[in-house]
């Protein structure tokens, strides 16, 4: 898959398998999924644990590691994003951006995946250490 792919987020159903279709998502990192409207909302108000979704791609199921509200709006992640990924797009959002992260590799980006690559600026990751 590539960044900016789109990705369907489901439900994860009754002995770890996969259950119903509850929103979408795109690829913004090669382990980070921005959540689209109106799931990314829900999720601005609701407590949910990570494990209750699965990311569904032709290549596989993939867990949510941890759901991660962004650290900037909208406007401010697209400048950053069109600064230091060229390419990177991010969904429209109206609550602020809500990520879910992917241990394994979704995506394929040339920039680093450790240290404190943009993405940390927009969303504070399990591998980010500026944040």
């Amino acid at each position: 898959m590539q960044i900016g792919s789109e990705v369907a987020i489901h439900a994860r159903g009754d002995g770890g398998s996969v259950g119903e279709a509850v929103g979408t998502g795109k690829i913004i990192h090669p382990q980070v999924v921005q959540v689209a409207p109106p799931l990314d909302a829900e999720l601005s108000r609701v407590a949910r644990q990570a494990g209750e979704f699965v990311i569904v791609t032709p290549e596989g199921n993939h867990e949510v590691f941890r759901i991660r509200p962004g650290l900037v709006g909208y406007d401010e992640a697209v400048e950053i994003a069109s600064r230091e990924q060229p390419g990177a797009e991010f969904v429209e959002t109206q609550t602020g951006i809500v990520a879910f992260e992917i241990k394994e590799t979704l995506g394929e980006d040339d920039g680093p995946v450790g240290g404190d690559p943009w993405i940390c600026r927009v969303i504070c990751l399990d591998f980010c250490k500026s944040c």
